[in-house]
């Protein structure tokens, strides 16, 4: 195996994770991965699967979870995509072209 960027950087030394990537000349891919993903299923999901929809809207009812709530899956997208709710979210994602080209945009 090859490390065409490898760089010497003791264990002792004290660098900050975005100092090594600058100095590997390497930029961080699995967030991007993850939002890419992210945007795929829930296009898909939304496009296909009724019961996934019907959680994701809330339809189902039951008790709330107790403790700080936690950043819902959808708002994640919604900043990922711009949008400002579900219903633009949704409208997008029936429109493949157009739901690829919202998650192309931010790359």
């Amino acid at each position: 195996m090859v490390l065409e960027n490898y760089v010497k950087i003791k264990w002792t030394d004290r660098v900050t994770n975005e100092e090594v990537f600058q100095r590997a000349k390497e930029e961080r891919l699995l967030l991007k991965i993850f939002k890419n993903r992210r945007h795929s299923w829930i296009g898909h999901t939304i496009r296909h699967i009724e019961f996934v929809v019907n959680v994701l809207e809330g339809a189902l009812s039951g008790k709330k979870a107790v403790g700080r709530p936690r950043i819902q899956y959808l708002k994640q997208v919604a900043r990922n995509t711009g949008a400002d709710s579900y219903t633009p979210i949704k409208r997008m994602a029936c429109n493949n072209s157009r739901w690829k080209a919202a998650n192309q945009s931010e790359d």
